[in-house]
């Protein structure tokens, strides 16, 4: 693990001159290949790692996407994860994640002049198509029951080849939409930037406005997928807490977890 130079008479990697101006990133780890940048930020936590310590792998071999599903990381995308330590309650925690969507949708208009939206609740879409995908692992403490720390992981697909064939009628990329693969470093940077300023307000939930403002469901007739099956329901809102709220034959129902399908 390596402390970000502030000092611009030694050497710095590409990444730390772009991260410079980002005070809360404290140590940075770029690893060519690593299994999973989330286990690899856990390990570190684990071992007192301080808020701000950041991993990010030019691949991975098992990357780790949300309901246990692996997310796909060949060489070409962007493979990040961060330690937190926020003084937050669990049933907060789905804010870190939210907080993270804005900052990843705002850091790909500002780089790369596009307009991304949200698919609650952590997929990033642009013209109808995923392009990054956020996963945040808590790890409790029993005596305050409070997070020890939380991993926030982030994966963005940068190149083209970065998109399995299969996947690709659902799953877009950066450069199909001009991105130049050159500016990965500016984009981690920016996301880490605009996530830093959220961050700070993130148990005020100043940036669900924008969330919303963001939404690819709102309106949109979705299929639920619950642990008691799976059924039809219209997205009404997403509340200050992170919840979608849905309308299912005459009633409100507030969702919290799970996952949730929709055509684009």
């Amino acid at each position: 693990m390596e402390h970000i130079v502030k000092d611009e008479n030694k050497k710095q990697t590409k990444l730390q001159k772009q991260l410079k101006d980002c005070a809360w990133i404290t140590f940075v780890s770029e690893p060519e290949e690593t299994d999973s940048t989330n286990r690899v930020a856990k390990q570190l936590a684990q071992e007192g790692a301080a808020e701000g310590t950041l991993v990010v792998a030019k691949r991975q071999s098992m990357g780790k996407g949300r309901l246990g599903r692996s997310f796909f990381s060949p060489e070409g995308g962007i493979y990040m994860s961060v330690v937190l330590r926020p003084q937050i309650t669990p049933e907060k925690a789905v804010l870190i994640t939210t907080c993270a969507a804005v900052a990843v949708a705002r850091a790909i208009d500002r780089v790369c002049g596009l307009h991304a939206g949200i698919k609650w609740v952590n997929d990033i879409f642009i013209n109808g198509k995923k392009v990054c995908g956020i996963l945040a692992e808590a790890e409790m403490n029993p005596e305050t029951a409070m997070p020890e720390y939380v991993i926030l992981g982030i994966g963005i697909n940068v190149k083209k080849q970065s998109v399995p064939e299969e996947l690709k009628e659902i799953a877009g990329c950066l450069e199909e939409y001009g991105m130049m693969p050159e500016k990965k470093e500016e984009l981690i940077a920016a996301v880490w930037e605009e996530f830093g300023m959220l961050y700070t307000d993130l148990s005020t939930a100043v940036y669900m406005k924008e969330y919303k403002e963001r939404s690819v469901l709102l309106g949109r007739e979705v299929t639920v997928f619950a642990a008691t099956g799976e059924y039809k329901a219209v997205v009404s809102d997403i509340d200050e807490e992170g919840h979608l709220v849905v309308e299912r034959d005459g009633s409100v129902q507030y969702i919290s977890t799970g996952e949730v399908s929709v055509r684009l």
